[in-house]
């Protein structure tokens, strides 16, 4: 029996995230075990960020006014779990969660999410599933948005050079124009040192991504390195409502836009490598949207007919998700491949709801409240 993405994709709501980790983990240690058990020849696994659950057309088409192609025609071809429950409606639990098959508050994160330059939650030594992907001889990679804390080596005494410049919750605020010189002599030691506790030492043999997108550093990060050094502080323009949320370290001209397309780039060029090499290969594709910031490429701008920022992003997600289809089916990994989507919990309410209800949109559908709430549409 052959695994496919044609036959056997699983699309799955909001928060479904222990089904998943306890699924891809039964199912690895299940093919370890049987040699007759056919193996797919790619796992991938795309987790969005605050997608509601009423934002997919195929899980709520009465109430969804946001075209999803991609992903309806995952679900159209797979399977649609629509009851699974995660215990927490935020981030970086369910990213623990998903990761590890464990309760969220079997760490030291009691409350809310891992901070700006916050320490590993996972600890070292766990079994991630990415690590048990790869003891059954897939080439392991994560792209994408980690908030899973690194070790990074910021000491008291250097702390206050990396906090304090403004910015709130969703974006907005007053924030900091100008650093001295104290600040980049700091952060140039700091980012031309390796970055530990990332998601190379919890199981993946290559990451490319951010840390959380709209915190600093404004940097990609590859492998336990930044790719340059952020020496300058973001200009205020990009700290209007709904883009980014915290000023900080940030590279010269670095572009929120950029960040997605980079991604999918990336996912793009994984798919292609490994097929060349004909080597099996578990992708974590953790997408930074549609979370801030809303960072809407020209193409996507007005594409939703919604006026929303947050629903042409959606649309924009679609897209990434479509090129990882087209990819697998490029490469001839269509039949051979395990597809598993999901998001890490509801949609968040301060993205603009009020004016999508009025328009017929509901981000969450058939359910309750939003993002952090304990109803089932957070």
């Amino acid at each position: 029996m052959r695994i496919s993405s044609g036959t056997l994709p699983l699309i799955w709501q909001v928060r479904l995230l222990s089904v998943c980790c306890i699924l891809l983990t039964d199912f690895l240690n299940h093919i370890s075990n049987a040699a007759d058990v056919p193996r797919p020849k790619a796992i991938v696994l795309i987790l969005a960020d605050d997608l509601g659950y009423g934002d997919m057309h195929c899980n709520a088409p009465e109430t969804c006014r946001i075209k999803t192609p991609n992903m309806d025609r995952l679900a159209a071809g797979g399977l649609r779990f629509t009851d699974g429950h995660s215990s927490s409606g935020c981030c970086s639990p369910s990213r623990y969660t998903l990761l590890t098959g464990r309760y969220h508050w079997r760490t030291s994160l009691q409350s809310g999410i891992v901070g700006v330059w916050g320490k590993p939650l996972i600890a070292e030594g766990r079994l991630t599933i990415a690590e048990l992907a790869r003891q059954q001889g897939y080439r392991t990679a994560c792209f994408g948005k980690w908030h899973l804390g690194h070790d990074w080596p910021i000491d008291s005494e250097l702390k206050p050079l990396f906090t304090g410049f403004g910015g709130q919750a969703g974006g907005g605020g007053q924030v900091t124009e100008q650093i001295s010189a104290a600040h980049r002599q700091a952060w140039q030691a700091v980012f031309s040192q390796q970055i530990p506790g990332g998601p190379i030492t919890r199981g993946f043999d290559e990451y490319f991504g951010t840390d959380v997108p709209n915190w600093p550093p404004y940097c990609f990060i590859e492998g336990d390195r930044t790719v340059g050094i952020p020496d300058r502080l973001l200009p205020p323009e990009n700290f209007v409502k709904n883009q980014a949320s915290l000023q900080g370290p940030a590279l010269e001209n670095w572009s929120l836009q950029a960040v997605l397309p980079a991604l999918a780039e990336r996912a793009e060029r994984f798919i292609q490598q490994q097929s060349a090499a004909q080597q099996p290969f578990f992708m974590y594709l953790p997408l930074t949207s549609p979370h801030t910031p809303l960072a809407v490429n020209e193409q996507w701008r007005g594409r939703s007919r919604l006026n929303s920022d947050y629903a042409d992003l959606v649309m924009e997600t679609d897209a990434v998700v479509g090129r990882v289809l087209d990819s697998l089916e490029q490469a001839g990994l269509t039949e051979e491949t395990l597809v598993i989507f999901t998001s890490d919990n509801g949609c968040a309410s301060y993205i603009g709801v009020p004016p999508l209800e009025a328009q017929g949109h509901f981000p969450s559908g058939p359910y309750r409240d939003y993002k952090a709430s304990v109803w089932e549409g957070g």
